[in-house]
C-alpha cells in the first residue's frame, strides 16, 4: 500500500513538473526571447502570460482523453506484459487523474483568456491611436505599405469596445476561442457531483461537447495571430534592442522588421537549391522512393521526378530542387524563393 501511494505521488509530481517546465520555458521565450522583442513592445507583459498557458493547454489536452479510453485501460489492466502490477493498480485512479487534468485545463484556459483580453485591448488601442508616433503605433502601421509584414493582426481602426468584439467574432482565433471556452464551461459545470448524480443524462450529453472542443482547439491557432520577427539575422547584430529606435529603420544596420506567425514551407539552400515540404495525404513513403511533381501555376502538362529527401516517420515529405531550367526557375518563383520575407502556407501554389 505504501509503495502504491508513493508511486501515485511520484506520478502526480512528474505531471506537475512537466506543466511547470512548459509554463516557465515558454514564458521565457515570449518574455525575453529576441524573436518577440518588438511583439512585446506592442502586447506588453500579457503576451508571455497568454502563450505560456497555451503550451500547458496543448500538453494537458493531449492527456485528458487517455484516462477514459476504455479499450486502452482494459488492455493495460489485463494480460499486457508491458505494465507491472503496481502500474495496473494505479490505473484504478484513472477518473481522479482525468479530473485533475480537467481542472488544470480550466486554470490555464482562464489565464490564457484573461491575458488575451488585455492583448486585444492593447492592439485595438494601438491601431486607433496611429497619430501619436510611438513605437506601438509605428509597429501597428507595419503592413499598410508594400513589402511589409504586420505584427498587429488588428487591421481596422475601430475603437474599443466595438473593435474588441470584432476581434472576438470575425477572427478565426477569436471565434474558435469563444466556442471552445463555452464548451469547456458547460462540460465542467455539468460534471459537478450534484448534476452528475441527479441529472446524469445532462452530464452524459454535455460531455460529448468534447468533440466540438477538440475541433475548435485544432484550428484555434491556424490564424497565427501572435507573430515574431523573422529577419533578425539580417542585422549586423541579432540583438533587436539595437534597432529599438524606429527612426533608424530602413538602414543597413536596422532593416524594417518583418514578422510571421509560422515557419516557411519553402526552405532555400546554397547553390540555387530549395527544399519543398508538403503534407502527406493518403500514402506512405519509403526511403529511396521518388515522386512526380506537377505545379499548374507553372505548367499544367509537365511532370518532373524528384527523390524524396525526408524521413518516413515525419508527417510531411520533402524534395530538394535545384534551379537548372525554365520549369524549376518558375517553380522557385511561384513558391516565393525570390522574396526575403517568409511566405504564408496559403500563398504557396497547388
Amino acid at each position: 500500500m505504501l509503495e502504491y501511494c508513493l508511486n501515485t505521488t511520484v506520478n502526480k509530481l512528474a505531471w506537475l513538473g512537466i506543466n511547470a517546465f512548459l509554463f516557465w520555458n515558454y514564458y521565457l521565450v515570449y518574455d525575453a526571447g529576441p524573436t518577440y522583442f518588438f511583439s512585446r513592445k506592442l502586447y506588453g507583459s500579457a503576451l508571455a502570460w497568454a502563450r505560456a498557458p497555451a503550451a500547458c493547454l496543448n500538453f494537458n489536452c493531449l492527456l485528458i482523453l487517455l484516462p477514459v479510453c476504455r479499450n486502452l485501460l482494459s488492455f493495460l489492466r489485463g494480460s499486457s506484459a508491458c505494465c507491472g502490477r503496481s502500474v495496473r493498480r494505479q490505473l484504478d485512479r484513472n477518473l481522479t487523474f482525468h479530473k485533475m487534468v480537467a481542472w488544470m485545463i480550466a486554470l490555464h484556459t482562464a489565464i490564457h483568456t484573461v491575458a488575451h483580453l488585455f492583448n486585444v485591448e492593447r492592439l485595438v488601442d494601438a491601431r486607433v491611436e496611429s497619430e501619436n508616433g510611438t513605437i506601438k503605433t509605428v509597429l501597428s502601421d507595419l503592413g499598410d505599405r508594400d513589402n511589409e509584414t504586420y505584427v498587429n493582426f488588428v487591421r481596422s481602426r475601430v475603437p474599443n469596445p466595438i473593435g474588441g468584439i470584432n476581434v472576438a467574432f470575425t477572427f478565426l482565433a477569436g471565434l474558435t476561442g469563444v466556442v471552445i471556452t463555452l464548451a469547456l464551461i458547460l462540460i465542467i459545470t455539468s460534471s459537478t457531483k450534484l448534476i452528475r448524480r441527479s441529472y446524469f443524462e445532462v452530464f452524459w450529453y454535455t460531455h460529448h461537447l468534447f468533440v466540438i472542443f477538440f475541433i475548435g482547439l485544432v484550428i484555434h491557432g491556424a490564424g497565427r495571430i501572435v507573430r515574431g520577427q523573422t529577419n533578425l539575422h539580417q542585422n549586423v547584430s541579432s540583438n533587436p534592442e539595437i534597432c529599438e529606435n524606429f527612426t533608424q529603420w530602413g538602414s543597413e544596420l536596422c532593416p524594417v522588421p518583418q514578422f510571421a506567425g509560422n515557419p516557411p514551407m519553402v526552405v532555400t539552400h546554397p547553390f540555387k537549391t530549395f527544399e519543398l515540404q508538403m503534407k502527406m495525404k493518403g500514402f506512405k513513403m519509403e526511403v529511396g522512393q521518388y515522386v512526380f511533381v506537377q505545379c499548374p501555376a507553372v505548367s499544367s502538362l509537365e511532370w518532373h521526378p524528384f527523390t524524396l529527401t525526408s524521413a518516413p516517420e515525419e508527417d510531411f515529405f520533402s524534395i530538394h530542387i535545384r534551379i537548372v531550367g525554365d520549369w524549376t526557375e518558375g517553380l522557385a518563383k511561384v513558391c516565393g524563393c525570390d522574396k526575403t520575407e517568409f511566405q504564408d502556407a496559403w500563398k504557396l501554389p497547388k
